[in-house]
């Protein structure tokens, strides 16, 4: 499902989206009509990467106040293997703790629920603007990470922490040179020159 309208939107070369975390009472429905920017609608986590790794700026809208800890929980384990996304929650609590634990974890901002449409669209356009932001954007870095396979992701947290090639082939009964070659593959598709470079690029504090 897709809502937008025929406005503008963010300056930014390429028309930049908005990814909403749906559930039972946060979709685009629920969204104010006539948004200058297009929305697509998912219902899980790995639908977020997937949408949000694309040479194109982006933002997640998540509900702040739904299953709170479990969505922080995902958030920070993207964070852990050095995948941001610019996020803008809505939520109904706008107390100072919840404000600064929203920031402590990388929102952007926290919209007032009932979302009032001018506070969304500015708070969207203001991710939009983080997201691309800089030579290695948070968008940049995860449309590199949607090049890598299932086993590149899967070996990358160990090939960071300088694990060697010998005992990582022992733990998953494969050879060497099989462990060296998705190494080769990640630092390519990274736009990197080696994995130490990549550590800097994705741990580097935004």
């Amino acid at each position: 499902m897709i809502k937008a309208s025929q406005e503008t939107g963010a300056t930014l070369g390429i028309r930049p989206f908005a990814v909403v975390l749906q559930n039972d009472r946060f979709n685009i429905a629920s969204l104010p009509d006539a948004l200058p920017f297009e929305c697509k609608e998912v219902d899980s986590w790995e639908q977020v990467f997937r949408r949000l790794s694309s040479f194109r700026p982006g933002c997640l809208l998540v509900d702040f106040d739904h299953e709170r800890e479990e969505m922080l929980n995902q958030v920070r384990y993207f964070a852990d293997h050095g995948i941001r996304f610019s996020m803008v929650g809505v939520s109904a609590d706008q107390s100072k703790k919840t404000l600064q634990m929203a920031f402590r974890c990388g929102f952007t901002d926290l919209v007032n629920r009932p979302i009032e449409r001018r506070q969304l669209i500015e708070s969207v356009e203001e991710a939009f603007r983080s997201d691309g932001r800089g030579v290695d954007s948070l968008c940049e870095i995860r449309s590199c990470f949607g090049k890598l396979t299932p086993k590149e992701r899967e070996m990358l947290p160990a090939l960071l922490k300088g694990v060697p090639s010998r005992k990582l082939a022992s733990l998953h009964h494969v050879t060497y040179q099989t462990i060296d070659r998705h190494r080769k593959h990640v630092i390519e598709k990274m736009k990197v020159d080696n994995m130490t470079e990549l550590a800097m690029k994705l741990y580097r504090q935004y």
